[in-house]
């Protein structure tokens, strides 16, 4: 008999997931100099906020190690699976996914491991693997749960609105210049993970709260036709500000399912700042049992 197992990593979020799962996840270090703190263990979301906006240091990230890939895969072997589907962040924003089947298959026995490119990051690529949790739980096999999660995937999508360029600058993620004169003319980026899971700037917006507001605005029109839409409120040390857009959500869109408000994992986090406030959906109009 088939038991499927379901693991992702750490830039997932499914660490601070405001649902239940039993997914495993193989955990990603951060490194602030010499000082090396696996994320979810060593330092949680709020102290790494706290920590980035004072450290001078910019933190560094490595991806999870073959043997916590090995370690994860023993642990859902030794709960009965034989088959497991693993969910990293998009090979377009790490390399840690793209050879990972290759990587692995020689090194285990009496398991077929499944890797699916989420072409997605934070918990856009959380919910992917939560969902096929939930396929699997109903009795959908490999090949279907992949079929079905590739298709979420296209129903989905996400912004994220950048308000203090200066650690993008400090990050190296935006050159000096450009970055003073986005600095001086007050611009906001806004940020999408677009389908090919790359980071692209969707629109350049003066002044943080018009560019919340357009980036609500994006959303609400690729949504319009939808009857069923789970929206995701992500942020990193922006709570109340994610639970104000929330508030707005729900009393103002028509096709409501469900809404998440998270914040983004340190893993991710280190790589774009703190104070940043993300908007993501998933259209579940073709699932009834969700």
């Amino acid at each position: 008999m088939k038991k499927i197992g379901i693991m992702a990593d750490s830039s997932s979020g499914l660490a601070y997931a405001p649902f239940k799962h039993d997914i495993k996840i193989t955990k990603t270090t951060i490194h602030f100099g010499d000082e090396t703190l696996t994320d979810g263990v060593d330092i949680l979301a709020d102290a790494f906020y706290l920590r980035l906006e004072k450290d001078p240091c910019i933190p560094k990230t490595s991806a999870p190690t073959t043997k916590e890939v090995l370690d994860q895969i023993q642990s859902l072997k030794d709960d009965g699976c034989n088959q497991i589907i693993h969910f990293p962040i998009s090979t377009n924003l790490s390399q840690y996914g793209k050879n990972l089947k290759q990587i692995i298959d020689p090194l285990i026995e009496d398991v077929e491991f499944k890797v699916i490119d989420t072409k997605a990051a934070t918990l856009l690529q959380g919910y992917m693997a939560y969902f096929a949790q939930v396929l699997a739980s109903k009795g959908y096999n490999l090949n279907d749960i992949e079929k079905e999660v590739l298709n979420l995937r296209r129903q989905s999508n996400a912004y994220f609105v950048v308000d203090d360029l200066r650690y993008l600058i400090k990050n190296g993620r935006l050159s000096n210049m450009t970055g003073t004169i986005g600095i001086l003319a007050k611009i906001k980026p806004i940020l999408a993970l677009d389908h090919n899971g790359q980071i692209t700037t969707k629109e350049k917006v003066r002044v943080h709260a018009k560019a919340i507001e357009r980036m609500y605005q994006l959303i609400q029109q690729e949504t319009k036709d939808a009857k069923k839409v789970i929206y995701m409120i992500l942020h990193t040390n922006r709570l109340n500000d994610a639970l104000k857009v929330e508030n707005k959500i729900i009393e103002a869109l028509h096709n409501v399912h469900q809404t998440y408000v998270s914040t983004i994992t340190p893993t991710v986090g280190a790589h774009i700042g703190s104070k940043i406030l993300g908007l993501g959906y998933v259209i579940v109009d073709d699932y009834d049992f969700l």
